[in-house]
């Protein structure tokens, strides 16, 4: 089961060493791709790994850094995975196994020490996201960091694949759900961990962000499509972008 792992990569320096260190000792003869946007230190501690390294000169954010892996990738299953690693190796391979039997595994985080305001926040973006996306009602949770995916699949819905941000998870399983490839959910224990972590730091903005990407991504999949290819809507987003980042 050959696997290529995706891991989206903006100033994790102090997260990512651990996560590579373990990644490389239990797939060693398996792609890891890891990709940078940021400005930090990262890359010096990738180096230091037998692991692919992309770095980019432009702000890709978390959908945009996912989707250049799936381009680079080669193995017949694409994992993404976040940096910290919030999962334990038991769930971790217990997932990537599920994926044997479906073109789409996605899993529902048990929190073990997750903050409050985080939290009810997430609750409220899965209800919000189920409004927007009704077929997807069955999700219980969108953003976990943790997903695995057969490449051909992938491939075949990468045009759909356009949002750059933390609405790429949406994006990604409503592609699957709409062309009736198969998608499983699986529960995993989950260590958040709030240092480091880029949503803590500024959780109201990000959550005017998503507000807007649900907006965006629904009007992608409308007859109103053409509008995002404007260039006021084009300028107003960059301007928005700008002032919430």
């Amino acid at each position: 089961m050959p696997l290529s792992i995706v891991i989206p990569a903006y100033n994790e320096e102090k997260r990512i060493e651990r996560t590579l260190s373990e990644l490389v000792s239990l797939f060693h003869d398996d792609q890891i791709l890891v990709i940078f946007d940021g400005n930090d230190k990262t890359p010096d501690v990738v180096r230091k790994y037998p692991v692919e390294l992309v770095v980019s000169t432009r702000r890709l954010g978390k959908g945009g850094a996912l989707r250049e892996g799936l381009l680079r990738s080669k193995g017949d299953y694409v994992v993404f995975l976040d940096a910290d690693l919030p999962v334990g190796k038991e769930d971790l391979m217990r997932v990537i196994q599920e994926a044997r039997d479906h073109d789409l595994v996605i899993t529902t985080r048990i929190f073990r020490n997750m903050p409050t305001n985080r939290s009810f926040l997430h609750r409220a973006f899965v209800s919000v996201a189920k409004v927007f996306f009704p077929s997807l009602s069955f999700v219980r949770d969108f953003q976990s960091g943790l997903k695995v995916a057969r490449r051909e699949k992938l491939l075949q819905v990468k045009d759909e694949l356009v949002m750059s941000d933390w609405l790429f998870d949406v994006n990604l399983i409503y592609s699957f759900v709409r062309r009736g490839f198969s998608v499983k959910e699986v529960e995993v224990r989950w260590d958040h961990e709030d240092q480091g972590s880029k949503i803590s730091r500024k959780v109201m903005k990000v959550s005017l962000m998503m507000f807007l990407s649900l907006v965006k991504l629904r009007t992608f999949y409308s007859p109103f499509r053409g509008i995002l290819q404007t260039g006021a809507y084009r300028w107003a987003e960059s301007r928005i972008v700008d002032a919430l980042r």
